[in-house]
């Protein structure tokens, strides 16, 4: 499945930004990853993908017979200019240091949920959902409403509430991975992937802080 771009289109963030901003957040990541993380066309993606590896910022690598992109050292000094590029083009350095400081109270109610989920065994789990998958419902709506501001300067940041109320919605339905799962698009993949790219996007390393998954 493709997927989905991002409505308002690219904007300042090109599809290179995207496509290297991508493959760091997912790591190790194969192309329909980064065309989600991307939120561009797979068919796009791939295209960038192949000029970025042609150009020494990306590469292939392959690790216990799966395979996916890693930025180069080149590729990571790319990306840190043309971010720094995109809070200039599009003016956003204020709105994304409001945007960040805000996440923080929600980040304390995330780390906090996801925390006491992933406490419980599998047997109590069950009841404990009715508690946890609504406010993981509210968290998503806080989430839109924190990045309507951002996502109007830089579409790309758009993703991240549609994603993570996607995988709320997977959740409620019984696939509880989708809740804090690792390899997928989870709430917990999601949140931080976008913690991440607030605190890149504004020129600053992530402070270490606890991880209920690990990452």
């Amino acid at each position: 499945m493709n997927a989905r771009p991002a409505s308002g289109g690219t904007g300042p963030s090109t599809p290179q930004l995207r496509i290297l901003n991508a493959v760091r957040l997912g790591g190790f990541a194969a192309t329909l990853a980064v065309a989600e993380r991307a939120d561009l066309e797979v068919t796009t993606a791939e295209g960038t993908l192949l000029g970025l590896a042609r150009d020494a910022l990306i590469e292939r690598m392959s690790f216990g017979g799966s395979g996916g992109w890693i930025l180069t050292d080149a590729g990571k000094e790319r990306l840190t200019a043309l971010l720094a590029e995109e809070r200039r083009t599009a003016g956003a350095h204020a709105v994304l240091e409001s945007t960040a400081e805000r996440f923080e109270d929600l980040n304390t109610r995330l780390v906090r949920l996801l925390t006491e989920w992933q406490l419980e065994s599998p047997a109590s789990r069950a009841s404990h959902r009715d508690a946890v998958l609504p406010e993981l419902t509210e968290l998503g709506h806080a989430l839109e409403r924190l990045l309507a501001d951002l996502a109007a300067d830089l579409p790309r940041f758009a993703r991240y509430p549609r994603q993570f109320t996607a995988a709320v919605r997977t959740a409620r339905a019984g696939e509880e991975k989708w809740v804090a799962g690792v390899g997928i698009l989870s709430c917990h993949t999601v949140w931080v992937e976008l913690h991440q790219d607030l605190l890149c996007s504004l020129g600053r390393a992530r402070t270490p802080q606890p991880d209920p998954g690990g990452r």
